[in-house]
């Protein structure tokens, strides 16, 4: 008999309430061999909320034991909110999901170590990274996720693609409500797959952006939200992914992408063809002869409206006079002058934030150079 397995990904989880998932969805999820999520943020009721610039989010108590209920047995850690309330907060979480895999966090050790599943005598290996951020390792802090760009990040790739026979790799990173990556990531995934991962797999951007075969192995750059409550639910939130590898003997034999909405508290899954079709749609941006001037456009308006207002606001600033913004200026100038060193770092560190400004300014300067 073959030696078939189906490991399966979602995107970015966040449960305030417990989900409920169809029956569409339940068989999908009881084929697999392993069922991964995005655990997007700590646990509420321990830690203390960390100095950042971005909103703090926290999950429900139960909520790991809600995911296990469903059939989730790894856990991805390595993204922007899991650090919100700080090492503690992490630690406790990490301990509520005892027995299970997790990914991408803790001491460096651990969040930079390969974790590893075997599945009748084929082991794979499976690491997380974030881009960098208030809880990065990026020499900053002890604890924390690990950093997509850290120097060390390649050669242990190298390393760990010779000690498993199958290497997965997500990354959580990009443009927030973006459906098409930045060059800039594609790039850096690519380098990924030429270090020796067999597949990346992305999340962040809060909606689906398409997939590529680079080398002959699979990068999709944004699963999407598959459960993520939240007061603000701008278009495709609630839309999401999930990625299923089927492997004969540690060989990937297929992949496929299936499309699921959240309505309220409920989970439905879109039919094959329907979420065939979808992917199709975003991978023809992906390589779409317009691809880079759509990048460039979407970078300026962009900045026109988050940018420019990010960086004047640190130096009680406004970089365009409406009443709103006046008030708000108004107000700055009358209770807060101090410079704002935090949300400085979440501009000029962050690597989406910078690589959308740097791409913003040069479209900029080429319609104001003479």
């Amino acid at each position: 008999m073959s030696n078939i397995h189906r490991l399966q990904f979602v995107g970015d989880v966040v449960c305030l309430n417990q989900p409920k998932i169809d029956s569409a969805l339940q068989a999908l999820f009881s084929r697999s061999d392993l069922l991964c999520c995005n655990f997007e943020a700590p646990l509420e009721g321990s830690g203390t909320a960390i100095l950042k610039t971005g909103p703090l989010v926290q999950q429900h108590r139960s909520a790991p034991v809600w995911l296990k209920d469903i059939g989730f047995n790894c856990f991805s850690l390595a993204n922007n909110h899991i650090g919100d309330f700080g090492p503690e907060a992490l630690n406790q979480t990490v301990s509520a999901l005892e027995e299970q895999l997790v990914l991408g966090v803790g001491t460096v050790d651990e969040a930079y170590g390969l974790q590893t599943t075997e599945l009748g005598g084929v082991r794979y290996g499976l690491l997380a990274y974030g881009e960098n951020g208030y809880s990065a390792l990026n020499g900053e802090r002890e604890t924390g996720h690990a950093w997509i760009n850290h120097p060390r990040v390649n050669k242990d790739i190298e390393n760990y693609a010779e000690k498993v026979d199958y290497l997965i790799i997500q990354v959580h990173a990009g443009v927030e409500l973006w459906n098409i990556p930045l060059p800039e990531w594609r790039d850096r995934y690519r380098k990924l797959i030429d270090a020796g991962a067999d597949i990346v797999i992305g999340h962040h951007p809060h909606c689906l952006q398409g997939m590529e075969i680079y080398q002959g192995k699979p990068i999709y750059y944004s699963l999407g939200n598959f459960y993520f409550d939240a007061k603000s639910q701008p278009k495709g939130w609630n839309c999401g992914g999930i990625l299923e590898l089927v492997l004969e003997e540690g060989m990937l034999t297929d992949h496929q992408l299936y499309v699921v909405d959240k309505n309220a508290s409920t989970l439905a899954l879109w039919d094959e063809q329907r979420s065939r079709n979808y992917l199709q749609d975003l991978n023809a941006q992906i390589n779409d002869t317009n691809y880079l001037r759509r990048i460039n456009e979407m970078a300026v308006i962009e900045w026109e409206k988050h940018h420019s207002s990010y960086y004047a606001a640190p130096f009680n600033g406004i970089p365009r006079y409406t009443l709103k913004r006046l008030v708000k200026h108004l107000k700055r100038l009358a209770f807060n002058r101090a410079i704002d060193y935090s949300m400085l770092w979440h501009n000029l560190f962050i690597e989406s934030n910078r690589w959308v400004v740097e791409r913003a300014i040069q479209q900029q300067m080429k319609i104001k150079s003479p």
